[in-house]
């Protein structure tokens, strides 16, 4: 019963955002018809005058967040600036906050997968793949929560180029993140545990007409009040590029490249490794890229005790992600 309202709690998440944006204003066009994206004509932001209301949609994270301005001042704004140079700025800027976000995200992908493990176990193990081995928890792997609710305190800029006026949503952060859930997910299964963590983290998205390019650093711990699942500080970083003006199978322009370190707050040891390479096939003319990424995720057994340990599971698990940017 609690895992069905779980469900349906994201369900109506997501039937949320879609209601906001429909009672959206329209907008003043700031560029011609020819040159918005997919995205600008089917998503976008709301400026609410006080506070910016944005939303991105995805099939493995999707969110609504609310940026506040804390003194009142002004989001800064660059253009040509080297990504040192904002890095700087940023770092300068977030010892002393001046912008809050609050965020709402759910998971759709990894929810998918719980609800297939328990509600069609026989569909579910037809994805089986040798020993322990799933296609369907390649698709969900790397999401230990079906949604979670954070507050970010710290600074923010917004990117622009002269002439491209973009979406609010082309901005870099940088500060302190708090995020909280009460559920795991564990091989696709839903255990009971809130979770709280804390992090400081630097994120950006640089997104023009012709290219989009988005980075993230973060460096935290996170506590579970289930006392199976080991406590852990944690070390993540992920940079994605994608260019619609370069060869689509360049191999180092179109990809992305995601990794995170976990290591226990008991006893230092390793718990957890994931490494991931992505690769994105533009199609300019629609202003959207297909990628897949792809990958691997090490667990050490003593990550998890007590009732949830499983000396049977595997320690390695694939990670398989088919998906679409816009």
């Amino acid at each position: 019963m609690r895992q069905r309202f779980l469900l349906l709690a994201c369900f109506l998440l997501l039937s949320l955002v879609s209601v906001v944006h429909a009672g959206e204003p329209a907008r003043p066009q700031q560029f011609p018809p020819s040159e918005r994206t997919l995205k600008e004509y089917l998503f976008g932001s709301q400026e609410l005058g006080w506070a910016d209301l944005d939303w991105e949609t995805d099939l493995y994270y999707t969110n609504v967040s609310l940026n506040i301005p804390l003194d009142g001042s002004p989001i800064t704004t660059v253009a040509d600036q080297s990504e040192f140079e904002v890095y700087s700025r940023l770092m300068l800027n977030s010892l002393v906050p001046r912008f809050m976000l609050v965020e709402a995200a759910v998971m759709p992908l990894p929810l998918a997968g719980v609800a297939l493990k328990e509600y069609a176990r026989d569909f579910y193990g037809i994805a089986d793949i040798g020993r322990n081995q799933n296609v369907i928890q390649w698709l969900t792997a790397g999401f230990e929560e079906p949604y979670a609710f954070s507050v970010f305190l710290g600074d923010m800029i917004k990117f622009n180029k002269p002439g491209e006026e973009r979406l609010s949503s082309n901005k870099g952060y940088m500060g302190y993140l708090f995020s909280y859930s009460n559920q795991h997910i564990r091989n696709n299964v839903l255990i009971p545990d809130h979770s709280l963590e804390a992090e400081w983290k630097m994120k950006g998205e640089r997104s023009f007409k012709d290219e989009k390019l988005s980075w993230s650093f973060r460096l935290g711990a996170k506590m579970h009040e289930n006392q199976n699942i080991a406590n852990t500080f944690y070390v993540g970083f992920r940079r994605s590029n994608l260019d619609f003006r370069v060869n689509p199978l360049e191999f180092l322009r179109n990809s992305t490249f995601d990794v995170r370190w976990d290591v226990g707050a008991k006893h230092g040891d390793l718990l957890r490794q994931e490494y991931v390479l992505g690769k994105k096939f533009p199609i300019k003319s629609w202003g959207v890229a297909l990628k897949l990424d792809v990958g691997m995720i090490w667990e050490d057994p003593a990550r998890y005790s007590g009732s949830l340990r499983d000396t049977n599971a595997s320690n390695f698990t694939l990670v398989l992600r088919p998906n679409i940017q816009f």
